[in-house]
C-alpha cells in the first residue's frame, strides 16, 4: 500500500477549507482570488486560527498562538 505525504502548507490549505465550509481547494482559491479579502490559517502544528487576511498575506498576526504565523489560502497555494 503507498502512502501520499502532503506538505505541511498543502495540509494546512485543505484544513482550511474544511473550517470555512468549501468542498475542495478549486471553491477556495476561486473565492480568494474574487475578494479583497482572503481566509488566512495559522501554519503552526497544532493551531487552527483562521481569519481574513489579505490575499498576499504570509506573517499575519495570530491570535490564537500570539506568531506572525498566519497565510493566506492563495499564498499556501504557491499562487502568489
Amino acid at each position: 500500500m503507498s502512502m501520499i505525504v502532503l506538505s505541511n502548507k498543502a495540509a494546512k490549505l485543505m484544513r482550511l477549507c474544511e473550517i470555512e465550509g468549501f468542498r475542495n481547494i478549486e471553491e477556495i482559491l476561486f473565492a480568494s482570488m474574487t475578494d479583497s479579502v482572503c481566509p488566512a490559517i495559522c501554519t503552526t502544528e497544532g493551531c487552527d486560527y483562521t481569519s481574513e487576511m489579505e490575499p498576499d498575506q504570509d506573517q499575519g498576526y495570530c491570535e490564537a498562538c500570539g506568531g506572525n504565523t498566519v497565510m493566506s489560502a492563495l499564498v499556501l497555494a504557491d499562487l502568489i
